[in-house]
C-alpha cells in the first residue's frame, strides 16, 4: 500500500525530521536551542574521511561516525550507552555530517527539506 501510495518508509520520514529540524537548529531558527551550546564545529582539514557504502550490506563503521563531507559538519559527542548514542543529538549529527555539501548549504528551510526528501 505505502509503494502504491509512493509515500517513503516511516524510517525515512523520521531521518527526514530529524534532519529538518537540525537543519533549523544549525541556521538559528530554534531560539530555545542556541547552536553553540550544543555543537562543535569540526576543524577543517584537507583530508577527508569517507567510508565505503555498499548497496547489499550495511556495517557499523567508526569511520562513519568521523567522515566530513560538508562544509558545516560538527565534531561527533562521544556516547558511552546506546541509549545516549540513539537520542538525537548523537544520531542526527552522525547522519549529518554524511549529507552533501550541496545539501547543507540550502538557503532556506523548504529547499532544505525538498533537497533531504529526494536525497533520501
Amino acid at each position: 500500500m505505502l509503494k502504491s501510495m509512493k509515500i517513503p518508509p516511516l524510517q525515512e520520514r523520521r531521518k527526514a525530521n530529524r534532519l529538518i529540524f537540525f537543519f533549523k537548529v544549525v541556521e538559528g531558527l530554534v531560539p530555545a536551542m542556541p547552536s553553540q551550546d550544543f555543537l562543535t564545529p569540526v576543524r577543517q582539514s584537507k583530508r577527508r574521511i569517507t567510508p565505503k557504502h555498499f548497496k547489499d550490506f550495511k556495517a557499523n563503521n567508526i569511520v562513519e561516525q568521523y567522515s566530513v563531507k560538508n562544509s558545516k559538519c560538527f565534531t561527533p559527542i562521544q556516547c558511552k550507552t546506546q541509549l545516549f548514542r540513539n537520542s538525537f543529538f548523537p544520531k542526527t549529527l552522525i547522519e549529518w555530517n554524511n549529507l552533501d555539501e550541496s545539501v547543507v548549504r540550502a538557503d532556506t528551510v523548504d529547499t532544505f527539506r525538498s533537497t533531504v526528501l529526494q536525497w533520501d
